[in-house]
């Protein structure tokens, strides 16, 4: 009898063991994304759920811009924000949030630095005339300012690549910038001297 309950003991703290590895080895995350590409609702900027495993992208949910909004808003429930608080004010970008009526009914969202996302990548609007952006390029950025957006946001390729975690809400802060957007427009050099990588993606 002891030895059975002894065996028994032991596989017990084996299969803890063996969950706590697994837990370990297997961290999954989901987070706000936006890409600067054409997506499935001819939107210059496509929204996404990007999902890491142990810090790799394994896939990616292209949805609705007010799905991606009303739940960064807190608004709506979403694996990428469970909690329901408002990631924005949490991450210190302005002018993003729910608008209400007088009855204090939510009726919509204002999200301004969303509205000038597409100037990173395009020096003209492809669609609309007589609207421009800050790209030194047609329909690119030149190679100083996919640089800068390499080291600064995480974006290898901005034909291709989202942009995610902390550096999303990082550039949503710049964007806003006056500053920012006349040293972007300018080339956006990097300073060489640096060898800080100010990169926050996950």
């Amino acid at each position: 009898m002891f030895l059975v309950k002894k065996i028994a003991y032991i596989f017990v703290l084996l299969t803890l063991f063996s969950g706590f590895v697994t837990h370990a080895q297997y961290q999954k995350k989901v987070y706000f994304a936006i890409g600067l590409f054409t997506s499935n609702h001819s939107q210059m900027v496509t929204y996404a759920f990007i999902t890491t495993v142990n810090g790799s992208v394994s896939g990616a949910e292209i949805i609705r811009k007010d799905r991606f909004i009303y739940s960064a808003l807190g608004y709506w429930p979403s694996d990428a924000n469970p909690e329901k608080i408002d990631l924005f004010a949490k991450h210190n970008v302005d002018s993003v949030l729910l608008v209400v009526n007088e009855n204090n009914k939510v009726i919509g969202y204002y999200e301004k630095p969303f509205e000038t996302l597409w100037m990173i990548r395009f020096k003209e609007n492809p669609y609309k005339y007589d609207e421009f952006g800050w790209s030194q390029g047609t329909y690119r950025p030149s190679d100083s300012q996919q640089a800068f957006l390499r080291h600064e946001y995480g974006v290898n390729n901005i034909l291709t690549d989202y942009i995610y975690g902390d550096s999303l809400f990082k550039l949503l802060r710049d964007v806003q910038s006056p500053g920012w957007v006349s040293a972007y427009k300018a080339g956006a050099i990097i300073d060489t001297t640096s060898t800080t990588d100010t990169t926050t993606s996950p």
